[in-house]
C-alpha cells in the first residue's frame, strides 16, 4: 500500500507570528475535511516555521482483501481473453498464409 502523503510549509519567524501560523494551520485543515491529519510545528535554527502535515490513510482490512480480490479477478480476465485471442489467431478462419477455399475447379480452357 501507498504510504502517508505529507504537505510542508516554510514561514518566516519574522514575518509570521504564532497567531498567524496557526491560523494559516486551521485554513489548510479546512480545506482537507474527509482526511486525518496530523500536524507538527518545528522553529529550527535559521528562524524558520516549518509546519508539516501528515495524512493518514483510511485503509482497513477489508478494503485490502477488496482490492486484492478485484486485482486477482482482473488478472485472470486478461489471461481468459489472451487466450481467446490466441485460439482465433491460430485455428480461426482468417489464418495467415493459408488459402481460402472454393468450390469451383480451376478448368484453363
Amino acid at each position: 500500500m501507498k504510504g502517508n502523503k505529507n504537505l510542508e510549509y516554510y514561514l518566516d519567524s519574522r514575518i509570521y507570528s504564532k497567531e498567524e501560523v496557526k491560523q494559516s494551520i486551521e485554513e489548510t485543515k479546512k480545506e482537507f475535511p474527509n482526511k486525518k491529519v496530523e500536524v507538527k510545528v518545528v522553529l529550527n535554527e535559521f528562524g524558520m516555521y516549518i509546519i508539516t502535515f501528515q495524512f493518514e490513510n483510511q485503509t482497513t482490512w477489508f478494503n485490502r482483501i477488496v482490492i486484492k480480490i478485484w486485482r486477482n479477478f482482473k488478472k485472470t480476465l486478461m489471461l481468459e481473453e489472451g487466450e481467446k485471442n490466441r485460439y482465433e489467431q491460430y485455428s480461426g478462419e482468417k489464418r495467415y498464409g493459408q488459402y481460402k477455399q472454393t468450390n469451383k475447379i480451376y478448368k484453363p480452357y
